[in-house]
């Protein structure tokens, strides 16, 4: 049990901290400005540091009690409700759907990547924090910048799986044997929501919804691989979302 206290404490903090200072470098470089180094620079750390927390994960399976199925790797099951789980597949089918709608409709249209582009510069010109969050920091556009971001949808689409929707819930579950199953995901969803503070309120609450619906597919599946791969296409859409341009 003290080694369960001990790893939900240390990845709280760990998340703690790098969401808050996460926070204070978002704010600092849109007042600073943002070019292509700066913007390679800021995903590859995310995508290095994001995997030091997994790493140790799997390193404390190695020698502990923990297995890879505690934590969400296991085969697909589908053993809840009828109901609800074809209700929870067809969303998710829908959601993929649409994000390789964006893709391909951005490889195929020229009026498709110039909407998006028009879209996206009139979002940079505005006052709302998580547009300008979006537009000039989580939206890719020159081809090194798209490079390092797939290396950021495929890092933050495993490790957020691995430690929001699997270490936390199995962790919380068995510290707390009591709560509710709904309220242990209530809390990952939470925790989940806030490392992505740096977007701002408008973020935390898309997050949060993001968070509910992946939670529910992992529910309804009984493991992570849906999730990975929904969480991992979600993200890298955001590279179909500007024209490619050449670094600034």
């Amino acid at each position: 049990m003290m080694l369960y206290i001990i790893m939900l404490a240390a990845l709280v903090l760990f998340f703690t901290f790098g969401a808050i200072m996460g926070d204070k470098q978002t704010r600092q470089l849109l007042k600073s400005g943002i070019d292509e180094k700066t913007k390679v620079q800021h995903y590859r750390v995310i995508t290095f540091s994001m995997w030091i927390p997994v790493i140790a994960i799997f390193l404390i399976i190695a020698f502990s009690d923990i297995t890879f199925a505690d934590i969400g790797f296991a085969p697909l099951s589908f053993d809840l409700d009828v109901v609800v789980t074809i209700v929870v597949l067809i969303a998710a089918f829908l959601w993929t759907v649409f994000c390789l709608f964006k893709i391909i409709a951005f490889l195929v249209s020229a009026k498709y990547r110039q909407h998006r582009k028009d879209a996206l510069d009139n979002k940079a010109k505005g006052n709302d924090y998580y547009d300008l969050v979006l537009c000039k920091l989580m939206t890719p556009k020159t081809k090194s910048e798209k490079r390092w971001w797939f290396g950021v949808s495929l890092t933050t689409g495993i490790c957020e799986e691995i430690i929001f929707r699997g270490v936390f819930i199995f962790l919380i579950a068995i510290i707390f044997p009591d709560l509710s199953v709904y309220l242990v995901f209530a809390i990952a969803i939470v925790l989940f929501s806030l490392g992505h503070i740096y977007q701002g309120g408008k973020g935390l609450v898309l997050t949060a919804l993001m968070g509910a619906f992946l939670a529910a597919v992992y529910i309804v599946s009984g493991s992570l691989i849906l999730v990975i791969a929904m969480h991992f296409l979600t993200n890298f859409a955001n590279a179909f979302e500007y024209p490619t341009t050449a670094p600034a």
